[in-house]
């Protein structure tokens, strides 16, 4: 399916207003205000697979994941540098920050904490999408696990991995930059009708 310009300006929009939603509750759980920056978002097809792989490389992520089904269906990721975990995890726990945060193990406890905060960033871009297509997804509980991005997109059944959407973004909490992405992976029916109905949207706008 092509992709135009503003067929991707679209999705940065509804990804940008769905990490703002959930950076809001971050912001109350922290206590702290939340910016963000906005969000750089790539459409990968099958055939660049090879390209996004070369493009991002090897370093495993702390990545909690949700399946998601109904109007579209695929895989849902936040996924987060092990460094801007234990950071987010200070931040959200009170605790105080280590020098050789990147090379803490990741307790139980911090998992669970991780999957608190995916869930929400994940939570609010979905809402922001169904809200634009008013449809009803049904999601699966969320997972933990730590991975690359191309072995997190392997995991994904080959039926479903025909449109991988980036999204990169950085959060900055209490001055700390925090880097998380968005990494939706979904078969190109669905990705269609992502694009069709935002495009149905725009033409109602311009009416």
């Amino acid at each position: 399916m092509e992709i135009a310009p503003q067929d991707l300006d679209g999705i940065r929009e509804l990804v940008n207003i769905g990490v703002g939603k959930g950076a809001g509750i971050l912001s109350e759980m922290t206590g702290s205000t939340i910016e963000l920056t906005i969000p750089e978002v790539s459409i990968y097809t099958p055939d660049e697979f090879g390209q996004l792989a070369s493009q991002i490389g090897t370093e495993r992520y702390s990545a909690i994941s949700l399946d998601f089904r109904g109007a579209f269906s695929g895989m849902a990721y936040s996924i987060i540098p092990a460094d801007s975990a234990h950071i987010l995890i200070d931040a959200i726990t009170g605790e105080e920050p280590s020098d050789n945060g990147a090379e803490r193990p990741f307790t139980s406890i911090h998992a669970e904490t991780l999957k608190e905060i995916g869930n929400i960033l994940i939570n609010g871009v979905m809402g922001s999408i169904t809200n634009v297509l008013k449809s009803q997804l049904t999601y699966s509980l969320p997972s933990y696990c730590e991975a690359d991005i191309p072995s997190l997109i392997q995991k994904v059944g080959q039926e479903h991995r025909e449109a991988i959407l980036l999204a990169e973004t950085h959060m900055f909490i209490r001055n700390l930059n925090i880097e998380g992405k968005i990494l939706m992976i979904m078969g190109s029916a669905s990705f269609e009708i992502l694009v069709e109905r935002m495009r149905e949207i725009s033409r109602d706008s311009e009416a």
